[in-house]
């Protein structure tokens, strides 16, 4: 049986507080992950309303610095920091990422301990360094560190992940039938756990409206420019597509970026003459060079990259044992489109029908009485 969306009598206000509570009591400690945008201030916020009512006096959280925050995120995450009922670690790290230039990713480390470049701020003097480590962390590495924080027991980390922002992230709430916004992380004793999953963007800023709690003013920048609500790396692909907008949000921060990467002026630049076509003659060989296209415009952190890889997985599978399907003209031109159009991320997809099945199809339909037609 399909499963349907619907609305039901409660609403997610109340609803996203009985979860809360629910995370609080099949897990041994609890910990809110907070990026400084609206959707995670909104769960920072409600973790610490219920923790009040179970009557505790302080809220664990983390907040992992991407280097790449414009001073308007940077000052809501301050004003968060300093407040004392949040217990919250500032991580300052190298982290892998990708950086969109006409076209192509190239791989980028924020916060590289290198020497290879600039940073494009010093980190903040409170920041966690891990005593300058130079590991560079992915997504994973993130969970199993704030984790390992505690020696024992189940930890709930807490994301403002919603529906309603991607068909990845809808996707992730609706394949369980229970408890279908705690999912399991690759740390053995940790869980992802989503409580705001069903809210609007419209519910999120009432929420504010009628708290009063703070957000962060980089929304009004956004709204005022035209530019999504969201808070995101400036280099990823989805912003480079209007970067030019960075420069009238935040002048000081987007002259600091480009000094750091000259790239992203080109990029600003030419960025309407970008064809497809080059894509597809580099990575649409074969299997190989899909794997290589997901590597390069997909972020490893990201759950995209691990749908994107199981699915890759299969097909290369089956090209090996249906190659005249699922790669008609020798190459794997047609899956790669998939790919980068994300039409693999709804759901498997199926080889294009050949010449010989759509001639039988075309004999087999009815003829059509030429008197009637003609009516």
């Amino acid at each position: 049986m399909a499963r349907q969306k619907r609305y039901i009598k409660e609403n997610v206000y109340e609803e996203a507080k009985k979860r809360i509570h629910h995370i609080y009591d099949t897990h041994d400690h609890v910990n809110v992950a907070f990026s400084g945008g609206k959707d995670s201030g909104v769960v920072l916020n409600m973790v610490w309303e219920v923790a009040q009512e179970r009557g505790l006096s302080v809220v664990d959280c983390h907040h992992r610095d991407e280097e790449f925050n414009p001073s308007f995120i940077l000052d809501n995450i301050k004003h968060y920091f300093d407040m004392p009922q949040f217990n919250m670690t500032w991580y300052c790290v190298p982290r892998s990422s990708t950086m969109f230039v006409l076209g192509k990713s190239i791989e980028i480390i924020k916060w590289d301990a290198s020497g290879e470049r600039e940073w494009v701020r010093p980190k903040p003097e409170w920041a966690e360094t891990l005593n300058d480590t130079k590991q560079v962390f992915g997504q994973d590495d993130f969970d199993a560190m704030i984790a390992n924080t505690y020696p024992t027991g189940k930890v709930g980390i807490i994301n403002g992940v919603r529906a309603e922002e991607s068909i990845v992230r809808y996707r992730s709430v609706v394949n369980k039938v229970h408890d279908n916004y705690i999912v399991k992380s690759f740390h053995p004793r940790a869980s992802l756990c989503k409580p705001i999953y069903d809210w609007l963007v419209q519910d999120v800023f009432k929420y504010f409206y009628v708290t009063g709690h703070r957000y962060s003013a980089w929304y009004e920048q956004q709204l005022w420019s035209g530019d999504a609500l969201r808070v995101a790396s400036p280099l990823i692909a989805e912003s480079m597509k209007s970067i030019e907008k960075w420069a009238s949000m935040d002048p000081e921060f987007y002259n600091r970026l480009t000094a750091v990467f000259p790239e992203v002026r080109a990029h600003e630049r030419y960025k309407g003459t970008i064809s497809q076509q080059h894509i597809i003659d580099e990575y649409g060989k074969d299997m190989n060079g899909v794997l290589n296209w997901i590597k390069a415009n997909v972020d490893e952190e990201s759950s995209t990259y691990r749908t994107m890889m199981a699915k890759w997985k299969n097909l290369h599978r089956l090209t090996k044992s249906e190659p005249e399907r699922y790669m008609p003209d020798g190459t794997c031109t047609w899956i790669l489109k998939h790919f980068i159009n994300g039409k693999i991320l709804h759901g498997d997809i199926y080889p294009p029908t050949t010449a010989r099945i759509r001639n039988a199809k075309r004999r087999q339909r009815p003829k059509i009485n030429k008197s009637k037609k003609d009516k």
